[in-house]
């Protein structure tokens, strides 16, 4: 059964991730940190994201309980460690639930398009379109190396790997090394090959274009910064 959710356009979610970091930088306060881990929570859910909303809203409900309960005042080194330990990771999640909202249900085709509707350089789109595809093909061929490992009776489970560090160099990092040097030349080249460094005008079958939910979206991200500005 196909899922119904809705699109957003890439640059908007571009702009999600540019808030949170602009939050996360100018240290807004817990209330509008709080409104903004709702309002990515909602992005999620109706972008088909649920899981991931769920997920990352329950860590940062998690991280801001416990410090608001059990850390409020620093005795000693282990809680000022631990104060920091909680704080850290829940002003680093809504950064996080922004990037998971920007790559949900959004194509490596349909950003490459959106950049080139924004004019940045070729010498920007090319490199991004590399990394980005790069890590779901390192992630596959670590499941295939671990994969190949169970078949052959080695590194059955994770304490195996940490009793025989020596087979875990050998079996597992050395091949990865081998892989990433292949996978990144084969992604250049089928990056140049698919026409993204020429300069000629690309043509893309994914529509890049702002709809009522995207400006919604932009008002909405603009009245949260214009509101922690000022208040």
């Amino acid at each position: 059964m196909k899922e119904h959710y809705v699109k957003f356009d890439p640059r908007s979610k571009l702009a999600v991730v540019l808030c949170a970091s602009l939050l996360l930088m100018v240290r807004a306060n817990q209330r509008m940190e709080g409104i903004f881990v709702l309002l990515l929570l909602f992005l999620l859910v109706i972008n088909g994201g649920w899981k991931k909303g769920v997920i990352l809203t329950s860590l940062y409900s998690f991280f801001l309980v416990v410090d608001y309960f059990f850390f409020q005042q620093i005795t000693g080194a282990v809680t000022a460690f631990l104060s920091f330990f909680f704080v850290a990771n829940r002003l680093l999640l809504p950064p996080i639930m922004a990037a998971a909202f920007a790559m949900n249900q959004t194509k490596m085709s349909e950003w490459i398009a959106a950049m080139k509707k924004m004019k940045i350089p070729k010498v920007v789109i090319v490199p991004f379109s590399v990394v980005c595809r790069f890590f779901p093909v390192l992630i596959q061929d670590f499941k295939q190396i671990r994969r190949a490992m169970k078949f052959r009776g080695v590194g059955i489970n994770s304490i195996d790997l940490v009793k025989h560090p020596l087979l875990t160099l050998e079996y597992i990092v050395v091949p990865i090394l081998v892989s990433v040097e292949t996978t990144s030349i084969d992604l250049s080249a089928a990056s140049l090959v698919r026409g993204l460094g020429s300069d000629s005008v690309n043509t893309s079958v994914y529509e890049v274009t702002f709809k009522i939910q995207d400006y919604l979206l932009l008002l909405f991200l603009l009245l949260l910064i214009v509101w922690e500005v000022l208040l």
